[in-house]
């Protein structure tokens, strides 16, 4: 496989941000998954490359690309957030059902490992 420039790099890692977030958008976390292990390994490709051998002009082509990836990932993380204090949300609703499933199964004298509704009926 032939070496990619810097640039091409770059733009290979904001590529893989836009798809990352269009995945969150679509609630396919898995997705989301696999483009951050993608955007890892082109990221230590990128910055495997030394500066100093960029043109001021490739420099600043990259810094806008990367503004792109930032931009992106801002929004990635606003989803990101949502989507983990739906999470938590839902956690707190089975602990209370989990709670008031114990009581009530204390307040009837029933074992933890026996219904509670009685199915023959």
């Amino acid at each position: 496989m032939a070496e990619q420039s810097a640039l091409d790099l770059a733009m290979s890692l904001r590529d893989l941000a836009h798809a990352q977030l269009e995945a969150a958008r679509a609630g396919e976390w898995e997705q989301v998954g696999e483009h951050l292990q993608q955007r890892g390994e082109c990221l230590q490709r990128l910055q495997a490359i030394d500066p100093g051998c960029l043109s001021p002009e490739e420099r600043e082509a990259i810094a806008a690309v990367l503004e792109e990836v930032r931009a992106a990932d801002r929004e990635l993380s606003a989803l990101v957030e949502a989507a983990l204090e739906e999470v938590r949300a839902e956690q707190r609703a089975l602990e209370r059902n989990d709670a008031a499933v114990r009581g009530y199964r204390r307040a009837l004298g029933a074992a933890e490992d026996h219904e509670i509704v009685d199915r023959e009926a």
